[in-house]
C-alpha cells in the first residue's frame, strides 16, 4: 500500500516508483540504445497528423497562458533521450475543448499510476467556464514520435480555487484509463517549510512552444523566494511549459516535486507551491 511519511519538516509522499523497471536493470554502456529497450511492449507510434508539428503550429492555443520568460541567457537545453527517467514521466499535452477550433499545448508529469499533474490553467478557462473536452497525453513524447505511445482522456479536475481564476491555486489532475506509471514510474512530491526551501537547486524539464513542437527542454536553477502558495525561480520556460514539475533531485536519486510550474512576472517565474493544502488534494488525487 502506499505510505506517506511526516516529519516535523517536511510531508512526503514516497511510495513513487520512479525506479521502475519491472525486474533487472539496464547496464549504461556508451553507444548502446537503452531507449530502445525502455520502450519496449509500448507500441512506439508516429503521432497523427493532429499532433504532429506542421498541424499544431497552425492551430495551437496560447489566449489564457500567463507570461513566462528568460532571464538572462536562455540556457535550456534539449533532453535527447526522453525513454530515460525522468523524462519519461513528463507529458506533452495537447488539449482540445478549452478554446473553440484550437488546440492548446501544455505539460504534465506522472504522479501514479493512472494520475498526471498539470497546470489548472491547461484544462479549464475560469473566464470562459470552459473545460476541456479531449486531453491527449504523450509521455515522452520526442519530436512527431510517441515512444510510449498517446493516451486520450476526458476524466479530469481541477482545484476549486482556480474555477473562481485564483492563479494561486492554478492546478488541475488527468486520470488515465491504464495504469501507465506502473511501468514507467512517477514523481514523488513534497510539502517543504520555508527553511527547507530557501535557495534550494531546482529542476524542471516541459514541452516549450518556442521550440520545436514535441521536444522537451530543461533547466535548473535556484528558489529565490516564496510565499504561502507560490515559489519563485529564475528558470527559463516559455508558453506550453505550464505544468512542468519543479523539482528536487536528492542525494537518493529520488525526484521529488515541491511546484506545479503556471506563470510569470515581475522578474520571476512561478510555480504553484506543494503546500499542505496542495499535497493532501494530491493524495486524494492520486489512482
Amino acid at each position: 500500500m502506499n505510505k506517506i511519511t511526516r516529519t516535523p519538516s517536511t510531508r512526503f509522499r514516497s511510495d513513487f516508483m520512479i525506479q521502475t523497471n519491472n525486474g533487472g536493470l539496464l547496464e549504461s554502456v556508451p553507444g548502446f540504445n537503452a531507449a530502445r529497450v525502455l520502450s519496449q511492449n509500448f507500441p512506439k507510434r508516429a503521432l497523427p497528423a493532429r499532433l504532429r508539428q506542421e498541424f499544431l503550429g497552425e492551430s495551437m492555443a496560447f489566449e489564457y497562458a500567463f507570461p513566462q520568460s528568460s532571464f538572462g541567457k536562455d540556457d535550456r537545453v534539449p533532453i535527447t533521450n526522453t525513454a530515460a527517467l525522468p523524462w519519461r514521466c513528463i507529458c506533452q499535452l495537447v488539449v482540445e475543448g478549452v478554446h473553440p477550433n484550437r488546440q492548446l499545448l501544455g505539460t504534465g508529469w506522472l504522479a501514479g499510476p493512472h494520475t498526471v499533474i498539470t497546470a489548472g490553467h491547461n484544462l479549464y478557462d475560469p473566464d470562459k467556464g470552459r473545460g476541456a473536452s479531449r486531453i491527449t497525453v504523450i509521455p515522452g513524447r520526442d519530436g512527431d514520435l510517441a515512444p510510449f505511445d498517446y493516451y486520450v482522456s476526458g476524466n479530469f479536475n481541477i482545484h476549486d480555487g482556480w474555477r473562481n481564476g485564483n492563479k494561486h491555486q492554478d492546478i488541475g489532475v488527468i486520470w488515465l484509463q491504464r495504469p501507465l506509471g506502473e511501468q514507467l514510474g512517477w514523481f514523488g512530491f513534497a510539502s517543504y517549510t520555508d527553511s527547507n526551501l530557501s535557495n534550494l537547486i531546482v529542476n524542471t524539464s516541459g514541452y516549450p512552444a518556442d521550440k520545436r513542437i514535441g521536444t522537451q527542454w530543461f533547466n535548473a536553477g535556484r528558489i529565490d523566494g516564496m510565499d504561502a502558495d507560490t515559489l519563485l525561480y529564475g528558470l527559463d520556460t516559455q508558453a506550453g511549459q505550464s505544468g512542468s514539475p519543479i523539482f528536487l533531485f536528492d542525494e537518493d536519486r529520488r525526484r521529488i516535486a515541491l511546484a506545479v510550474h503556471g506563470y510569470g512576472f515581475d522578474d520571476h517565474n512561478r510555480g504553484i507551491r506543494i503546500n499542505d493544502e496542495v499535497y493532501d488534494l494530491f493524495v486524494d488525487w492520486v489512482r
